[in-house]
């Protein structure tokens, strides 16, 4: 079992730590008194099975290892309609902009970098090549053509 040490400061929120570490594995290891929640393994932001930092206004902010990181959407949602896409820290989408605002002001990101929506749209766009290619489907040979 481990064995935590539980600090609650004056407003009554509570901190988890292991070796000196902010570090929960049952929970957040932040609840503070505001409702906000964080939770950390190893002194890093880290949660596998949702975010790991939720705060009591509708923010929320997806990380592991301490780097942003989310597959399946948005790594920062915030409460006023601002999305932002990561992978292992880095800005990045390829199925539309990394960047949303509320006011419409979109920003197009790869690994990272900061592109154009037309640079974006040509570094993402499908590259695989059938013109010419010979198929055989039930001992018939079928040559493909791409259809635009």
């Amino acid at each position: 079992m481990i064995e935590y040490t539980v600090k609650v400061d004056n407003e009554g929120s509570k901190f988890w730590y292991l070796k000196g570490k902010l570090h929960r594995e049952d929970g957040p290891a932040i609840e503070s008194s505001n409702g906000n929640k964080a939770w950390y393994l190893n002194g890093k932001l880290h949660r596998e099975d949702g975010p790991a930092i939720e705060d009591s206004n509708g923010h929320k902010a997806w990380y592991l290892n301490g780097n942003r990181h989310r597959e399946d959407g948005p790594a920062v949602e915030g409460s006023g309609g601002y999305k932002s896409w990561y992978l292992h820290g880095k800005q990045h989408r390829e199925d539309g902009p990394a960047l949303e605002y509320s006011n419409n002001y979109k920003s197009w990101y790869l690994n990272g970098v900061l592109l154009t929506e037309q640079e974006h749209r040509e570094a993402t766009k499908s590259k695989c090549k059938v013109e010419g290619k010979v198929v055989e489907i039930d001992g018939i040979k079928y040559e493909l053509k791409e259809v635009k």
